[in-house]
């Protein structure tokens, strides 16, 4: 049977692929909630068991991660809002009526 799913560009595949792992790490590090991980999957497409056992994986991978200084964090930080803008923007725009 063939595959029906929708054809996504080489950027937003690498954006979203980005995004994806940003989220992780704040996930680990303890920045975000297992309801605001959740519901971060959920807006990036994924269906909510998905990102349930997605977030159930990352809760056992847990480790000591090396530290991190105000400077970097921001910048992900930073990242992670530009890069949820970006496919925000893309999911939304394919939705767009006119």
């Amino acid at each position: 049977m063939p595959d029906k799913g929708e054809v996504m560009s080489q950027t937003y595949y690498e954006k979203q692929s980005k995004l994806l792992k940003v989220i992780q790490e704040s996930f680990k590090r303890e920045e975000m909630t297992v309801i605001e991980t959740i519901s971060s999957l959920r807006k990036m497409g994924f269906s909510e068991s998905v990102a349930i056992s997605r977030v159930n994986e990352w809760k056992i991978q847990r480790g000591n991660l090396e530290p991190e200084t105000e400077k970097d964090k921001k910048r992900r930080l930073k990242e992670k809002a530009s890069l949820e803008n970006y496919v925000n923007r893309m999911r939304l725009g394919k939705r767009r009526i006119k």
